[in-house]
């Protein structure tokens, strides 16, 4: 049962990614933000 609940929670938090992935397309202006504040600790 725990493996269950460990695969679950894997896939749950794959999708989530996934979702913040494709809203980042659908608005680039956020992913070019978060580039440069990225970009800019270096």
């Amino acid at each position: 049962m725990k493996r269950t609940a460990a695969r679950l929670a894997i896939g749950v938090a794959a999708a989530a990614v996934l979702l913040l992935v494709f809203a980042a397309y659908l608005r680039p202006e956020m992913a070019f933000a978060l580039a440069n504040q990225l970009w800019s600790c270096f």
